[in-house]
């Protein structure tokens, strides 16, 4: 039904249908940013047991298992997935992007200051932008350019005192980790209409978890590892590859692309406020100044849109 009326069978949603649908895009997306916050601290926390390569891997095996426990205790409650064409090609160009995304993101981190590489991962809206414009014909507004804009000054605000110019051949994998995201969010912006989040979630994290586990040495590298690794990388893989994941493929239900990763930007906000509450650490007048420019930008684009609904 949803479907049908994407592609114009069926009258289009009223005003306050498709406002209501935007509201929960916002929710899905504001806690997925609080999951990409949340995943930081273990999955540093665990890049000092093990090389990039292993720890990405490792990842997504607690990514796919966990997406396998909400598959199985889902079925039965709902529609029965649909096993054709377009689940499988998705499911499979999603896992290939995963493995370069998670891999470019764990070369960066590896080799960067996790400042900087925050900053160059969060590039991610800009290939969002162009790719939705491009692929999906999404409108590229002024308030999101500006929202954009003003989220990514913010965003160099908080973090340019501790990044200072370090970034070699880290900002390559940095940017490949961004593109490989960003062409995550627009290929399923393209699809969520005809799949099943949750299926398609689990059979592309199972597909990247074969893949990789034909890398010779890899399975034996990751499984070797002592328990503190292990369970820092499931709380981080919970939190990133699998719910934060989810979180993000059920918000392009009702969000355009763009608007979504603009959300996105939040974890560095949430990021400070964790390690505030959680760690005690005391944000800095620079990092204070850069979220509250980062709140504008993100806002922006929804205020826009409200005040062009009530001129009309």
């Amino acid at each position: 039904m949803a479907a049908q009326r994407r592609y114009g069978v069926l009258p289009p949603l009223p005003e306050s249908t498709l406002s209501n649908a935007r509201h929960t895009g916002y929710v899905y997306s504001v806690f997925a940013a609080i999951c990409s916050a949340g995943y930081l601290f273990p999955y540093k926390s665990a890049a000092r047991l093990a090389a990039p390569d292993v720890l990405a891997y490792a990842l997504l095996i607690v990514a796919a298992l966990s997406s396998s426990a909400l598959s199985l205790w889902q079925h039965g409650r709902g529609p029965a997935v649909r096993w054709d064409r377009t689940f499988w090609k998705t499911s499979a160009v999603l896992a290939l992007l995963a493995i370069s995304g998670n891999l470019c993101g764990a070369q960066a981190v590896a080799r960067l200051e996790p400042a900087i590489a925050s900053v160059l991962l969060r590039t991610e809206i800009v290939f969002v932008g162009a790719l939705g414009a491009i692929v999906l014909g999404e409108r590229v507004t002024p308030g999101l350019l500006g929202g954009a804009a003003l989220a990514l000054a913010g965003l160099a605000i908080m973090r340019w005192p501790l990044a200072l110019d370090r970034a070699g051949a880290g900002a390559v994998w940095a940017l490949g980790g961004a593109a490989s995201f960003g062409m995550m969010q627009v290929l399923t912006r393209r699809v969520i209409e005809r799949i099943s989040p949750v299926a398609v979630n689990t059979c592309r994290l199972w597909i990247a978890v074969g893949l990789w586990s034909l890398w010779p040495g890899m399975a034996r590298d990751a499984f070797t590892r002592g328990g503190e690794f292990w369970l820092l990388v499931t709380a981080a893989g919970l939190l990133g590859p699998f719910l934060g994941r989810l979180l993000i493929m059920y918000s392009l239900r009702s969000l355009e692309a763009a608007h979504s990763a603009l959300l996105l930007l939040l974890a560095p906000v949430f990021a400070f406020l964790i390690g505030f509450i959680v760690y005690g650490d005391v944000p800095r007048a620079a990092e204070i100044g850069g979220g509250a420019v980062m709140l504008v930008g993100i806002a922006l684009p929804s205020l826009a849109r409200a005040a062009d609904e009530r001129r009309r």
